[in-house]
């Protein structure tokens, strides 16, 4: 049977950052990568490509990655972030339609790779199919908080980082970190410019966080959820 939601964030009401392994509890999702093979990937690797048939999903045993679909106006559209404790593909592998978009690792990240079979048996077995509705209502909720209202606000930005941190499997015993994101994806992310982007890190302050040439630097995380608070 599905676990139960756990940690401060749920309790509260804000989803932000809730896994899978948080949604069924540590023994199911054990249970799930060991239906898996585990493989590595290095940072920028393609794991998942839109348009391809859905024949397996990706278990995140650790790393992030990105989520980017192509428009068809050619535009890219980053449409979230995951990370340790979740599942990319499972939309293409529960709906059998081919893939609505990519898949790249932006950190080196190892997963277990679930074949569809596998991972529908599994869903049945545990009797999963509402939890994986309540975690699909999640990913929309963190991604329309991540564009809505002025998204280019200091707010939204540290609101879109601290769900970063949550995806790495960082949480408050850490002080800061390195997230391998870009300036670039995060304005793709948020539906603003680059350079809104930058002019929103300085706005925050070096102190607290500092957008490096590959990567966005969290020097505190605790002064970021100050400013996601508006305090």
């Amino acid at each position: 049977m599905g676990g139960q939601s756990r940690g401060d964030d749920e309790q509260s009401g804000h989803a932000l950052g809730v896994t899978l392994a948080e949604l069924i509890g540590v023994p199911l999702w054990a249970a799930l990568l060991d239906e898996g093979r585990r493989r590595t990937h290095r940072a920028g690797e393609l794991l998942l490509r839109q348009g391809d048939p859905g024949t397996h999903v990706l278990a995140l045993i650790g790393g992030l990655v990105k989520v980017a679909r192509v428009e068809r106006d050619g535009r890219v559209r980053v449409l979230a972030f995951r990370g340790t404790g979740d599942v990319v593909g499972e939309a293409a592998v529960a709906r059998d339609v081919t893939r609505l978009a990519s898949v790249e690792s932006i950190s080196d990240c190892e997963v277990a790779v679930v074949s569809k079979d596998r991972f529908r048996r599994f869903i049945a077995l545990h009797d999963l199919s509402s939890t994986m509705h309540e975690h699909a209502l999640i990913r929309l909720g963190e991604s329309d908080r991540a564009r809505a209202g002025y998204g280019g606000s200091c707010e939204r930005l540290a609101e879109a980082l601290l769900a970063l941190v949550a995806a790495v499997g960082e949480r408050t015993g850490s002080p800061g970190l390195e997230l391998a994101v870009t300036r670039a994806e995060l304005a793709q992310y948020l539906g603003i410019s680059r350079n809104t982007v930058t002019a929103r890190l300085r706005e925050i302050g070096d102190r607290i966080v500092s957008g490096e040439r590959r990567s966005i630097a969290i020097h505190d995380i605790a002064g970021l959820r100050a400013v996601a608070q508006n305090q």
